[in-house]
């Protein structure tokens, strides 16, 4: 049986969860921090119940979702932090889902307290010396707090238009000296056209909801092999194996490979492979030939 992505938002899928896999007869699997284009497998299983693979594919959904908002949001250059409400429970799994898709923290307050060395956890709206604060969250009818310095202003319930946004920043550029400017996202705003629009006006966005990206199914069939070609923007799709691209001869990267060589990656390390993958991605959808 192979599970594999049958719909996403967006053009590519950021892959997070394999850990939900230990304990079950795997045969081929995609690594963590791995981009992967609809409808291509993630795992092939094998005597999997159906109680066990409805649970799997429920959480996977969530994790994979929030990877890849996250990655397609620093895929467009904007900074991108967790709000602490946002991530359920096991709070672990979510951290691990954001560094997936190379998150730089996540926000709390203090109604949100959420303790982690996997991950950044940076507080709002808290004094941080006599007269300044890290990140204040603000409304754009009540732009004002107290008179305070901010290193970054978080606006929520903002009007997702350039020429309003650009108007918002530079006004509280001036009330608070902030460097960075950043909006609130929730699940209704997290498109790509959204995304698209905030590129170059913002500095970065705040994932309220976890986002429903994608769809998964499955069928009785074993996962094929995936090479891609960065070069070429192809995924060579093949029962066999591949080492060169056919078309540039550069070296191919292998998507989907045997349960044999499965390591956990340390969440450090998992957003430095994220940070390298959304590198070479691009805003569209790679290519897919069966080879």
């Amino acid at each position: 049986m192979r599970i594999l992505i049958k719909w996403c938002g967006l053009p590519w899928c950021m892959f997070a969860g394999s850990w939900l896999f230990e304990g079950l007869n795997v045969v081929k699997y995609v690594r963590d921090a791995t981009p992967v284009a609809p409808p291509e497998p993630i795992v092939e299983l094998s005597n999997v119940n159906g109680d066990v693979l409805r649970q799997l594919l429920s959480r996977l959904r969530q994790l994979i979702s929030l990877a890849s908002a996250v990655a397609w949001a620093k895929r467009v250059g904007l900074r991108v932090f967790i709000y602490g409400s946002a991530v359920p429970d096991p709070v672990s799994d979510f951290i691990r889902a954001s560094l997936a898709g190379g998150a730089d923290g996540i926000l709390v307050d203090d109604f949100i307290s959420i303790n982690s060395d996997l991950i950044d956890v940076v507080h709002v709206n808290q004094r941080v010396g006599d007269d300044s604060v890290n990140y204040v969250i603000v409304s754009p009818d009540r732009p004002y707090q107290q008179s305070v310095r901010a290193y970054g202003v978080i606006v929520k319930d903002g009007v997702i238009d350039r020429d309003w946004l650009l108007r918002v920043r530079d006004r509280f550029r001036i009330i608070y000296g902030s460097r960075e400017f950043l909006v609130m996202l929730d699940n209704s705003l997290f498109r790509r056209e959204v995304i698209e629009e905030l590129q170059d006006v913002v500095d970065g966005v705040v994932i309220t909801e976890v986002p429903s990206l994608v769809s998964l199914d499955f069928d009785n069939y074993g996962a094929i092999n995936v090479f891609r070609c960065i070069n070429c923007y192809i995924d060579f799709e093949t029962e066999g194996e591949m080492r060169k691209c056919p078309r540039c001869s550069n070296r191919l990267r292998p998507i989907i490979r045997r349960w044999d060589k499965f390591t956990v990656i340390e969440p450090k390390v998992l957003r430095l492979k994220a940070v390298d993958e959304i590198r070479y991605m691009r805003l569209g959808t790679p290519k897919v030939i069966n080879y």
